[in-house]
């Protein structure tokens, strides 16, 4: 029986080495998070900066977190592209790639996209939940799509700047359409598969539909499945062996070269700043009762506490008789493939 080893470059197991990659994590800038992640021990971590903040919150928030990395560098490090990524992970760090969960932060301004992205922001979900400039997000009732005018044009800018695309929050719309005319593949870093999981806490909604997720995998896109409590089929009950039968049925769907995974972990926040998350701060809405009364979103299942569990699907995905290869594509090979493919700059934007 092979047994998992932990090294700080990677998880070791029947022989191979892993670099595990987490497609979305949203956790306060504090050193305790960062140890979980080098207990991992996880290569890289798309980092949220941002969700409502407006350009100068967001530039003081990527000055925090400069800071606090400043501070840390003995764990972690800011990584823009695959090369730095393994840099990082053959010292013994995790690598950290900025990243936005809406495009609120360049307001309805293309050059701040620009601004952001040397600062190090690779990654940027298109909307978050709501609508706005570009798209609609999951929330609303009528999904219109791409807007002809902004959204193209910021697509488009993306791909120039070499700004990875991030459909988690938006809408069924909003998602085909953006696959559809990125020039480069996206991501949906942290969803699951509708027609497998159903409903889950977030609704139907949020996750995403089989028709999605083909048309993702066909563009060569990666989608991040996500032990998230809150969009699992069965909660926190979810054990690893219902995971595995998630990540084996997306497989049978779209193959192997489309999945990574997507913790969506995010300690550290208050309950109110989990509320202004979900309905901005404009809103006079409040919470769902059941969302106030939810267990801390900290952890999930026994398997996967928190994503120093990630390592748990390696002999998993082994004794469903997946190969190995397969295995470090679907732990984090996908996302360094994508990554390579989508962070580096398009002059004029072109395929």
């Amino acid at each position: 029986m092979n047994e998992l080893t932990i090294r700080p470059e990677g998880v070791d197991f029947a022989g191979r080495t892993y670099a595990i990659v987490d497609g979305l994590s949203m956790p306060t800038p504090e050193r305790r998070w960062f140890e979980q992640y080098r207990g991992a021990p996880l290569a890289a971590v798309n980092i949220t900066i941002s969700v409502w903040e407006n350009a100068s919150e967001t530039m003081a928030l990527l000055g925090k977190w400069r800071q606090v990395l400043a501070a840390n560098q003995d764990l972690v490090a800011q990584a823009t592209s695959v090369e730095d990524i393994e840099a990082i992970r053959q010292s013994g760090r995790t690598a950290l790639v900025f990243g936005f969960q809406n495009t609120a932060p360049v307001e309805h301004n293309l050059d701040l996209f620009g601004v952001f992205r040397d600062l190090g922001v690779c990654i940027m979900q298109l909307t978050y939940n709501l609508q706005n400039y570009i798209g609609c997000g999951y929330w609303e009732e009528k999904d219109t799509g791409i807007s002809s005018r902004f959204g193209r044009k910021a697509l488009e800018e993306m791909n120039r700047l070499g700004i990875l695309i991030d459909l988690s929050h938006c809408g069924e719309r909003t998602t085909l359409e953006a696959i559809e005319l990125s020039a480069v593949p996206v991501a949906i870093t942290h969803a699951n598969p509708r027609e497998f999981v159903g409903k889950g806490v977030y609704g139907s909604s949020r996750q995403k539909t089989t028709e999605a997720i083909k048309a993702l995998a066909a563009r060569k896109g990666v989608i991040g499945l996500s032990p998230n409590r809150n969009m699992t089929q069965f909660g926190a009950a979810t054990t690893l062996e219902q995971f595995g039968d998630m990540v084996a049925w997306v497989a049978d769907l779209v193959g192997v070269d489309a999945i990574g995974l997507g913790s969506d972990y995010c300690p550290g926040h208050t309950g109110a700043v989990r509320t202004w998350w979900r309905y901005a701060r404009w809103s006079r809405e409040s919470a769902p009762a059941e969302q106030m009364t939810m267990a801390p979103h900290e952890g999930w299942s026994d398997w996967v506490k928190t994503p120093a569990g990630l390592h748990n699907l390696i002999p998993e995905l082994d004794r469903r008789g997946f190969s190995l290869g397969e295995i470090d594509q679907m732990m984090g090979g996908n996302w360094m493939r994508l990554f390579a493919q989508t962070f580096v700059p398009r002059p004029g934007g072109a395929a």
